[in-house]
């Protein structure tokens, strides 16, 4: 189903910790809003207060996904903000953290943990900065450990995964369904690029798959194979015997 010319592909998946299937892991795409993995890591790694507050009222806002934009409160814990940028990948909410702890200091952090390929090159929502040809980027192999790296925080940082508002690439053919399978995802989206980062857990078991595209077909064919890889990976994950 990966095998059609309208559509790249870059895709890794992992199950129970080993690499059971990829494909151009390690090509570089746009990463649209999987750089906001790169944030989380850097600022929950710096081991910062997550009660301190950031006063949002004096930055400029985004539009785009999130809801930080349309609400009146001026200052906001700094967990609040890093909530809203994973659960309801908010522009505005990452820029506020960009300004806050420095694209630089983000890079750095990237360059130290030896990331080759993701790189925070400029805001979201900066279509001058696209215009100019500088993008974020990132690659599946890469977009996968940071994933993994953000859910080794523990109970609070997992739960804003667990509550992503946007589940309806990877886990769309499942998630509304009841099955037992927990999903724990981040998503991508921009101009012909879709992306989804997820773990899928069952029993003992999990499964991990980064799936990155570019597509020229409609946006539709493409979220259809976003459903139809996420429901083989599940019934396969479901069918483990222990």
């Amino acid at each position: 189903m990966l095998d059609v010319d309208w559509l790249t592909v870059g895709i890794i998946i992992n199950l129970d910790g080993q690499i059971v299937y990829e494909k151009n892991a390690q090509d570089v795409f746009p990463s649209a809003s999987l750089i906001k993995l790169a944030i989380l890591n850097d600022i929950l790694d710096s081991q910062v207060d997550l009660n301190q507050s950031i006063i949002v009222s004096d930055k400029k806002p985004v539009g785009g996904a999130g809801v930080l934009q349309l609400l009146s409160q001026d200052k906001w814990q700094l967990r609040d903000l890093l909530a809203l940028m994973i659960s309801d990948s908010d522009n505005f909410a990452s820029n506020i953290l960009i300004q806050h702890f420095g694209m630089k200091a983000i890079n750095h952090y990237l360059e130290t943990h030896h990331f080759q390929a993701t790189r925070l090159n400029r805001y979201l929502m900066d279509s001058h900065a696209l215009e100019q040809g500088v993008d974020n980027q990132t690659d599946a192999a890469e977009s996968l450990r940071l994933l993994e790296m953000a859910l080794n925080h523990g109970d609070i940082v997992t739960n804003w995964f667990k509550n992503q508002q946007f589940r309806y690439k990877l886990p769309g053919n499942f998630d509304e369904l009841g099955d037992a399978i927990q999903v724990f995802n981040k998503t991508g989206e921009g101009n012909q690029v879709d992306h989804d980062v997820a773990r899928f857990v069952y029993g003992k078991h999990s499964l991990e798959i980064a799936m990155l595209t570019l597509s020229t077909s409609d946006r539709m064919n493409v979220i259809s194979i976003f459903n139809q890889v996420g429901q083989l990976a599940a019934t396969e994950l479901a069918h483990i015997e222990d």
